[in-house]
Formats: structure tokens, C-alpha cells, sequence
């Protein structure tokens, strides 16, 4: 009985401009998800990347960071237009010593 032949695929597999492309959806978008179905990358294969190569990882660190950066900038933009329930909880999270619920302040946390 003979099995059918699989392909291996590697961490090493996407081409470094495949990479890179990634690496941009994902600032652009903060989904994994989106990032690879717009290089055309299966989602696992970038996780086994991201643990194969340390450059990799900080790249992708880089992007999540500078799309949570555009995240809070919208949020703070929604916020001065007079989302009070978002200016409250960016208030908190931002200065929690001062906007903080009373027993946060109160217990250090």
C-alpha cells in the first residue's frame, strides 16, 4: 500500500520578499490572518518562521508595535471627537495613576 507524498514545508520556505511583504501587511493591518492570505503565506508557516528566525521575530514585534501605534492614534482621534467612553478608557490605560478607578489608585495596581 503506498502513501501519497507530501511536501514538506519548512520554515524556511517563503522567499525573503514574501517575507517582507508579510511583514508590511501585518503593520498595515495587525491581522496575522490578513497578512498571510494577502502574501499568499499559510499562517502556520509564518508562526514556524517567527520561532526559526530571530530577525523574523523582531520584524514581526515591529510591525504589531507600529499597528497597535496607528490603533491608539485613531482611538485618541475618535476620543477628541467625542467618544467619551473611549477618552475615558484610553485615560485609564494611559494614566491609570490619576484616571484610574479609586481602589486601582488606592492599591498601587
Amino acid at each position: 500500500m503506498s502513501h501519497p507524498i507530501r511536501r514538506r514545508v519548512t520554515a524556511a520556505s517563503p522567499t525573503p520578499d514574501k517575507l517582507a511583504t508579510f511583514l508590511r501587511h501585518l503593520e498595515e493591518s495587525g491581522s496575522v490572518s490578513l497578512a498571510a492570505e494577502r502574501t499568499g503565506i499559510a499562517r502556520n508557516t509564518v508562526y514556524l518562521r517567527r520561532k526559526a528566525d530571530p530577525a523574523f521575530a523582531l520584524g514581526w514585534r515591529n510591525a504589531v508595535d507600529l499597528a497597535a501605534e496607528a490603533l491608539r492614534d485613531a482611538a485618541i482621534a475618535r476620543a477628541h471627537a467625542g467618544d467619551d467612553c473611549l477618552l475615558m478608557f484610553l485615560l485609564r490605560t494611559l494614566r491609570p495613576e490619576v484616571y484610574g478607578r479609586a481602589r486601582d489608585r488606592i492599591s498601587g495596581q
